[in-house]
């Protein structure tokens, strides 16, 4: 089977509210999640519940430029929060 190679940007608004990287049910091979190389906060990945503050932090936590991969997900079951507000995440995928 053959997968077509897309991406996307997601950015949260206000930090410490997690946001799914998409709206809609959207299952995918795989995702890589990259932090932004400009945030100047912390990013975590997690699901709806995820924290990005260090003193209730739950999740992965990726600093500017980490990376994390994920197979055979949904990319609305993934969520992203942050400790500054307008930080990021970039992500490629296949489907």
């Amino acid at each position: 089977m053959a997968y077509g190679i897309e991406n996307g940007r997601k950015t949260v608004t206000t930090a410490g509210t997690a946001e799914a990287l998409e709206s809609n049910d959207h299952i995918v091979a795989y995702v890589v999640i990259t932090a932004e190389t400009n945030n100047t906060g912390v990013i975590t990945v997690g699901d709806s519940s995820v924290v990005a503050a260090v003193a209730t932090r739950t999740g992965m936590p990726l600093s500017a430029g980490d990376s994390l991969t994920l197979h055979n997900i949904d990319l609305n079951n993934i969520f992203i929060d942050t400790t500054v507000n307008g930080d990021g995440v970039t992500y490629l995928y296949a489907s």
